[in-house]
């Protein structure tokens, strides 16, 4: 045998060590697809009233609601939107498991929130909302983490549940990093068998380093933690979502006299369309706040797809569209990047490495860019499978040409 033959021999063991370890990027060990991630409160009820029913209509009417909105995930909480009281919690976990057991939730990807590790209420929020109605959860979102060995507790916890329940499924976990120490712990979070997303928490995250969240400027403000966390999570192939905006986009209130219809009517209107006469001044300044409330939301959710995150988190429902959007590229947009891609693609089956789109130099790296608006145009619907076809290669061959890995496992449209 030769020096090179050994030598070739010893190359393909290096390589075979090597593509043993796949190319990580977001989302590739998560096993959904989601934009937003909407909190729905798991109890709701007037001052006074009795919690078997004035409790119960209430917040099943609540969640029954949410489960309607066009959003692609949300998660009944029992946390911060549950009162902090034991006789509350009891009942909101009940209405949580009618509400999961009853509701059609078509292709959403539902969740719920327990109270954290640490309080009396975690076990029971565990047990009795998983025993009851864990096989229609798709995930967990866990507040107030610290450390990965406790997200590895719950990982167990909630297998052991699951099977005890007679579940098949296994709800995936989205951890909150909501404080300094679970930010140092995240890439040990991140890693976790279990863990599907790494969540922004920026209200805690300020709370506990003594910081301030400004809805004008927290995404300098916050910068290093936020934009670490897409770095982080991507590594692992698991995807981070970002925080909620700090302001909210209230509506103004009906203004006494204003039938049903013109209320609706004035609420679609911009505020500078809007004549004082007809809705008074005080209407006017509300829904100006409320475009500005929407527009920041629309700033902030640009900005996170821009830094790696795979969604936002939502409170409100005017917000959903916006977050959205931000994550769904328009047909213009999208078309443009499958275009490019396939035209790169075809240069590279015909000898090229590179070529110029405009005044970019489209390479690999590139490239690789814009096929995640490839997906993400699939995904909304603004690209068709006659899309792909019309180009003349077909989706796999697409991807192969923008990926770097041979082992590299396939990044899914759907």
């Amino acid at each position: 045998m030769s020096q090179f033959e050994a030598l070739r021999k010893e190359i393909a063991t290096i390589q075979a060590k090597h593509r043993a370890r796949p190319e990580m990027m977001r989302g590739l060990k998560v096993p959904y697809y989601r934009r937003g991630e909407m909190s729905i409160p798991g109890f709701r009820m007037s001052k006074g009233g009795d919690i078997e029913t004035d409790g119960r209509a209430q917040s099943l009417r609540v969640m029954s609601k949410a489960a309607q909105f066009p959003i692609d995930f949300f998660f009944y909480d029992l946390e911060d939107a549950a009162p902090d009281n034991p006789e509350f919690k009891k009942y909101a976990r009940r209405f949580v498991v009618e509400a999961l057991t009853t509701n059609d939730y078509g292709k959403r990807v539902v969740g719920f929130r327990p109270n954290n590790i640490r309080t009396s209420y975690f076990e029971q929020d565990l047990i009795e909302v998983l025993s009851g109605a864990g096989h229609r959860l798709d995930a967990l979102v866990i507040p107030k983490t610290e450390y990965a060995d406790e997200v590895q507790d719950i990982v167990k916890i909630v297998r052991d549940i699951q099977r005890i329940a007679g579940h098949s499924n296994v709800p995936m976990l989205e951890i909150l990093i909501e404080s300094p120490r679970a930010f140092l712990e995240a890439e040990k979070i991140a890693a976790i068998d279990g863990v599907a997303s790494l969540i922004f928490g920026s209200w805690d995250f300020a709370r506990t380093i003594s910081g301030k969240v400004n809805a004008e400027g927290w995404l300098h403000e916050q910068a290093v933690a936020r934009q670490m966390l897409p770095i982080i999570a991507a590594a692992y192939g698991k995807d981070a979502v970002d925080a909620v905006t700090a302001t909210l986009p209230i509506r103004p209130k009906q203004s006494e006299g204003m039938s049903d219809t013109d209320y609706k009517k004035f609420l679609s209107m911009r505020a500078d369309d809007l004549k004082v006469e007809e809705v008074g001044e005080e209407f006017i300044a509300s829904m100006r706040k409320k475009e500005r409330a929407l527009e920041l939301v629309r700033l902030d959710a640009e900005n996170a797809r821009a830094v790696g995150y795979a969604a936002k988190w939502i409170l409100h429902p005017d917000q959903i569209d916006l977050v959205h959007g931000a994550w769904s590229p328009d047909r213009s947009t999208a078309k443009a990047a499958l275009d490019l891609v396939a035209h790169y693609t075809r240069a590279a089956l015909s000898g090229s490495g590179a070529e110029v789109d405009n005044d970019r130099l489209a390479d690999k790296a590139v490239i690789g860019t814009e096929w995640w608006q490839v997906l993400a145009g699939l995904r909304a619907g603004t690209l068709t499978d006659e899309d792909i076809q019309a180009t003349g290669v077909d989706l796999e061959t697409l991807q192969r040409t923008v990926v770097t890995h041979d082992q590299h496992q396939t990044l899914q449209k759907d």
